[in-house]
Parts: structure tokens; sequence; C-alpha cells
């Protein structure tokens, strides 16, 4: 007599044959390949989101590396998706200054517009300087943004880190007003002020 069918099916299969084991090792070999994956998109998004890199070298530290490119030590670790207590080994590569990402502006302004802003806010015997200054500073875009190390903002290009300590005196609590058109030039004819002439563009 030959086996009953089903015994002779189960004899028959391989090792390896069961579906189940075989699902699951396929799930696992998708899960890993996603994952690797997604580790080699994320590493490449970061390099090229990155304008300025860094390669650490013998008794560098977060706050030394922050000081030498003149960041504040928040910044760099923001950027690194790092904390005080991470290591940094020689040659690692550091990243002091991502890429200005392309925001919609809220408002656009023409070339006349700019000009006028100036005039208003500077004094008509000094106006026709600031708009050569702001010309050859930013070429009269409000949004540019300094590069290698995104320290200077807008029409006349103001350092926002040395100057923050006085910029509330008009209205300025952070980099980013500094995009304002009018506060930007506001602030530019205070600092003319405080320096008694034009020495912060020369």
């Amino acid at each position: 007599m030959g086996r009953p069918a089903k015994a002779l099916s189960g004899f028959n299969r391989t090792v390896g044959s069961n579906p189940t084991l075989s699902a699951r090792r396929l799930r696992l070999f998708v899960a890993v390949a996603v994952t690797t994956l997604s580790l080699l998109v994320g590493t490449a998004s970061a390099a090229s989101a990155c304008a300025n890199e860094y390669r650490a070298q013998s008794g560098d530290s977060w706050w030394s590396i922050a000081e030498k490119h003149g960041l504040a030590l928040k910044r760099v670790l923001s950027i690194n998706k790092a904390t005080p207590e991470s290591k940094i080994l020689v040659g690692d590569v550091v990243c002091v200054a991502r890429r200005a990402i392309q925001t919609p502006q809220t408002k656009k302004f023409t070339r006349g517009q700019i000009i006028q802003i100036i005039r208003d806010e500077w004094p008509d015997e000094l106006e026709e300087r600031a708009i050569q200054i702001a010309f050859r500073e930013s070429k009269f875009n409000p949004r540019a943004i300094g590069i290698p190390n995104d320290c200077c903002f807008g029409l006349f290009q103001i350092y926002y880190r040395w100057h923050k300590g006085w910029l509330p005196e008009v209205g300025v609590s952070s980099s980013v007003q500094l995009l304002d058109p009018r506060l930007n030039a506001r602030a530019a004819y205070k600092m003319f002020q405080r320096n008694n002439g034009w020495g912060p563009w020369e």
C-alpha cells in the first residue's frame, strides 16, 4: 500500500521549504534592505546639505571648532546633530555651515522699493553712499545670507552674532529679522552711528 497523500507530501518537503519560515526570512531581508537604504539616503542628504566642512585636528573640541568659525556652540551641535558629550576624533568631518534653504518670500521687493526703503531709513546726506554699500554687499537682495559660515544677513550683511547685544534697540531680536529690508536698513544706520562712520563695511 502506498502512503496517504498528506503524509507523502510532508515526507517529500525539503529543508527550507517551510512556507512560514521562508516568509519570515523574506520579511527580515526586506527590513534590513530598507534600513540600509534609509541610512545611505540620510547620509547623502546630510552631506549635500553641508556648505562648509571642517576636518577635525588634534586637540579640537566642539567649542574650539565653533570659536574657530565664529559660530555659537549650540549652532554647531545642531548642524551636526551632536551633543557636547559627542566624541570628535582626528579626521572626523564636521559641518560648520548648512547650505541656504530656499524658502518662498512672503513679499518680494523691486529694486526701486529697496532703494526707497534705504532712503527712508538713512539721512539725506548719507543715503547715496548707503545705497552703494547695500548694492555691493547684497546686490539689493534682502534675503542674502553670507557664505561660508552664515555670518551676515540681509541688505547690509550685518553680522548678527557680533551686534546682537544692541540690535534689540532697533527691534531686531533674531538673525531672521535682519532679512526684513526695513529693519536691516534701520539697523545698518544704527551701526553707522555706533561706529562713527562706515568702518563696519570698509
